[in-house]
């Protein structure tokens, strides 16, 4: 059997699937009750194929540091400055409303038209999928509209929508059918690069689990291996400061873009964010200034940046603010692996002693001991303050000496 005649079984399954769930049902009611499926025959391993012995190597001299000096590789094709090129693995972090799908669309958009996009230089003119599983079809078809003024019509810029493509459309990418079905796509467009836009709406499950995540690894190689350039955009949860649910999705990229809202945005403070990347295994002395941090805004004739200010990189790093972070860093690890209790509305939580996350930041050095290695007044108070804005701000709650998170 054909590849092609394999992935085409796969995604005829789903759909049979589909068709006998109740009106109305998710794609999480499918899949909750069951284990999410294998791999559909003939990507990686087709059925009935025998697994190979590994027979003994008399050597591995190809891998030796001399071996790889002489090793022949494609040069990287380059498609936006130093950002990005064909192997690049992005993800793009940033809270809801912040303007993520319009700086992405601009972005893509730009990569189409071979053009500059905020001080990136265009390469050539690429073309280019973007995954919307989130917009009505009315506010993509504004958000293209957009991009057609800047850039012009003729790009090859593929926008998919699934109001547009149909309920059998654009299955869940962490299920068989839904890697099958852009591995089918990507065989017909043959793109440069996928934006994907969200995870949490392109995937089915929790997306604070990583069980939802790991089947996505291998497509995420499979793309690198095929040389398509990939950026995930993500939504932070109630720590604005980092993407929610599990941080191994960043293990698995070379950049990551953390987008932050501004205090002085103007009248629209959605229109003006603050981008910074927290990963950069691209960077070099020759480009660093490419991943400087900046001051991004949205204007009417498109996005345009500036360095981003002394006081806003520096911005959050008083000994109280430092304190917060880590003080939810400490929880974080803490509360991991924690087996669920209800809390105050009967909803799961995970409970830590708050004993605990403030040992946590003492050992670690971010809370200051005196020469009897007692806490300082003045960490004290850090601490207590820290844990009071949280627990005013509702995020938090504590009870009896057992703190958790409110909100994911």
């Amino acid at each position: 059997m054909s590849d092609r005649s394999q992935v085409d079984e796969a995604i005829g399954e789903w759909r049979r699937e589909t068709r006998q769930r109740p009106p109305g049902a998710s794609y999480e009611a499918i899949y909750d009750d069951a284990p999410l499926p294998v791999e559909p025959p003939g990507m990686f391993d087709p059925p009935g194929e025998r697994q190979p012995k590994f027979e003994p190597l008399a050597s591995r001299d190809e891998l030796l540091v001399s071996a790889w000096l002489k090793r022949e590789l494609p040069p990287r094709d380059y498609l936006l400055g130093d950002l990005m090129c064909t192997t690049s693995r992005i993800v793009i972090i940033g809270a809801t409303g912040i303007g993520k799908t319009l700086f992405a669309m601009g972005c893509s958009g730009a990569m189409a038209a071979g053009m500059d996009f905020l001080g990136w230089k265009g390469r050539r003119r690429a073309r280019v999928m973007y995954l919307d599983g989130e917009l009505p079809a009315e506010t993509f078809k504004e958000r293209l509209e957009i991009i057609a003024d800047r850039y012009g019509e003729d790009i090859e810029l593929f926008g998919y929508n699934r109001d547009v493509l149909g309920p059998d459309e654009m299955p869940p990418l962490n299920a068989a059918a839904g890697r099958a079905w852009l591995l089918r796509e990507i065989e017909t467009v043959k793109p440069d690069i996928v934006f994907f836009d969200a995870i949490m709406c392109l995937l089915t499950g929790s997306m604070a689990e990583e069980e939802s995540w790991a089947p996505v690894k291998d497509l995420v190689r499979l793309l690198s291996a095929r040389r398509i350039a990939q950026v995930w955009l993500h939504h932070t949860g109630h720590d604005a400061t980092k993407g929610f649910g599990t941080k191994t999705r960043e293990w698995e990229m070379d950049t990551v873009i953390m987008l932050s809202r501004l205090e002085d945005g103007g009248d629209d403070p959605s229109a003006a964010f603050q981008l910074e990347f927290t990963k950069a295994r691209m960077k070099t002395p020759e480009n660093y200034k490419q991943f400087a941090t900046r001051i991004v805004r949205c204007t009417e004739d498109g996005f345009v940046s500036e360095d981003a200010p002394v006081s806003a990189r520096g911005r959050g790093n008083s000994e109280q603010d430092i304190v917060r972070r880590h003080f939810l860093a400490a929880y974080d690890e803490i509360a991991d692996g924690i087996t669920p209790s209800q809390g105050f509305d009967g909803a799961p939580v995970r409970k830590v002693k708050t004993d605990a996350v403030r040992d946590r930041l003492k050992s670690r050095g971010f809370l200051d001991t005196n020469e009897k290695g007692h806490l300082t007044a003045t960490s004290k108070s850090h601490f207590r303050r820290v844990k009071s804005q949280l627990l005013d701000k509702g995020g938090f709650a504590e009870d009896e000496g057992l703190i958790w998170r409110t909100t994911p």
